[in-house]
């Protein structure tokens, strides 16, 4: 008995699979897929951490009254650092959700052409971000910006973030430049 599929645009789990597996064909396309790869490889290892971390604190919160201090600091921080990490492989192996119920019937082209506008807005929203948070970075360690309890510094998250947003810019910059050679090159 086959299954009814209701939204018959969403690819199957082995589709999501064999799409992240491609890498792109050319050497730019090479490094910035490795590149972003690391970038969330290290923001995993960074969640694994503050995931072991809060297990700890809440278990010695539980069992000794002693939970980890400061441990609330450590995760907001963390975790928004692995945010932007986990950004430019979200955007090169098109991970990023997309809302087609408008244009379910449009033809393709006018799709792909939609989506390199789209990345070209990410593109330059991530650039403006970057350049905003270097700034922004730059003040925190000017001014000895620290957390409440732990008094730890603040300018040591921004170079991960800034970096993420860099490599975000490129990456959305490439698959949009992706993108429209497909438009030309395949005349969808």
């Amino acid at each position: 008995m086959r299954r009814a599929r209701f939204w018959t645009n969403i690819p199957n789990k082995r589709d999501i699979m064999t799409a992240m597996e491609n890498q792109p064909e050319n050497h730019i396309g090479r490094v910035l897929y490795f590149l972003s790869k690391m970038a969330a490889i290290l923001g995993g290892l960074i969640m694994s951490g503050l995931i072991i971390m809060v297990v700890i604190s809440v278990i010695g919160r539980w069992l000794f009254s002693m939970p980890v201090y400061g441990d609330f600091e450590m995760v907001s921080t963390g975790t928004a650092v692995t945010v932007f990490l986990f950004l430019p492989y979200c955007q090169i192996t098109r991970g990023n959700v997309i809302v087609d119920v408008f244009l379910n019937w449009a033809p393709k082209k006018l799709q792909t052409s939609l989506d390199v506008v789209g990345s070209l807005l990410l593109g330059i929203i991530s650039g403006l971000l970057a350049w905003r948070m270097t700034l922004g970075g730059f003040n925190a360690l000017n001014y000895n910006e620290t957390t409440y309890i732990l008094a730890l510094p603040l300018w040591w998250a921004y170079p991960f973030i800034v970096f993420s947003l860099g490599l975000l810019f490129l990456t959305s910059l490439y698959t949009a430049t992706h993108d429209m050679a497909r438009i030309f090159r395949d005349k969808l």
